[in-house]
C-alpha cells in the first residue's frame, strides 16, 4: 500500500482527518504525517492536485505546518515512523521556526522576451508538476533587473517578514519573478495594505497572493 505525504504537525494537535474524506494521521516521535492512500502510477490530474494543495491549506488554518510538495510517497506506516523518528530533531526545529508564521507572496510578470520556452508536457498534471520543477531550479538565476526589484520591494516592506525567498521563472507570456515571504500571520493585513502600495517596475505586472502554507521555507523536508 503506497502513502501520499501532505504534511508533518505536531502530534497530539487537532486532528485533520475529521475534516476531509480518506486523510489519515500517522503519528509517533511527538510528530504526526497527514497522509492518504495512494496507489495511482498515473500523473496526477489538475483536481487532484488542487485536492491535495486544499488538505495542506486547511490544516494550516488551523496550526503549524510543514507542508509537503505533491509526490511524496511511503510503502508503510512504519517507513513513515522511521521518517518521523530519523527526522524528528529537524522537523521540531522547524516547527519551532515556523509558529505563527504564514507564507505571503508577490509575483513580478515581465513580457516575454528571449527567454527559452519549457516542453509541452503530456497531460494538465503533467505540466503543472513539470512548472514547479523549472521554477524551483530557475531560483537563483535573477536578472539584474529583477534582483533590483526584489531589493526594492523588500525594503518598502520593512519588518513586515522574517525571511524572504526569491525564485525565477520562464513562460509564453513572459519572465515570472515570484517573492515569498515568511510572515507572522498576525501582521498579513498590514502586509497586504503596504504591498498594494507597491509600484511594479516599467513593463511589469503585480500580483499579490496569500496567506499560505509555507512551501517556500521548508525546501530541507522535499
Amino acid at each position: 500500500m503506497n502513502y501520499l505525504l501532505h504534511c508533518i504537525v505536531e502530534q497530539g494537535l487537532e486532528e485533520p482527518a475529521a475534516q476531509s474524506r480518506g486523510i489519515t494521521l500517522v503519528a509517533g516521535y511527538g510528530l504526526a504525517a497527514v497522509v492518504s492512500q495512494d496507489e495511482s502510477d498515473e500523473p496526477p490530474t489538475v483536481a487532484r492536485l488542487l485536492a491535495f494543495e486544499r488538505v495542506v491549506e486547511s490544516i494550516h488554518a488551523r496550526q503549524t505546518v510543514l507542508p509537503l510538495r505533491y509526490g511524496c510517497r511511503m510503502e508503510s506506516e512504519a517507513e513513515i515512523l522511521r521518517l518521523l523518528e530519523e527526522r524528528r530533531e529537524e522537523y521540531e526545529a522547524l516547527i519551532e521556526r515556523l509558529r505563527g508564521m504564514t507564507e505571503m507572496g508577490i509575483r513580478l510578470l515581465w513580457p516575454a522576451r528571449a527567454y527559452p520556452q519549457p516542453a509541452a508536457a503530456a497531460s494538465p498534471g503533467a505540466a503543472y508538476l513539470a512548472s514547479l520543477r523549472q521554477r524551483y531550479e530557475a531560483g537563483g538565476s535573477l536578472a539584474q533587473e529583477e534582483v533590483e526589484a526584489s531589493s526594492r520591494i523588500a525594503g518598502l516592506l520593512g519588518d513586515l517578514f522574517a525571511e524572504r525567498r526569491n525564485e525565477v521563472s520562464s513562460s509564453r507570456q513572459g519572465r515570472l519573478l515570484s517573492l515569498a515571504f515568511l510572515t507572522p500571520r498576525a501582521r498579513v493585513e498590514e502586509f497586504r495594505g503596504k504591498a498594494r502600495e507597491i509600484t511594479p517596475p516599467g513593463g511589469a505586472k503585480l500580483l499579490l497572493s496569500g496567506p499560505w502554507p509555507p512551501y517556500s521555507f521548508v525546501s530541507s523536508i522535499r
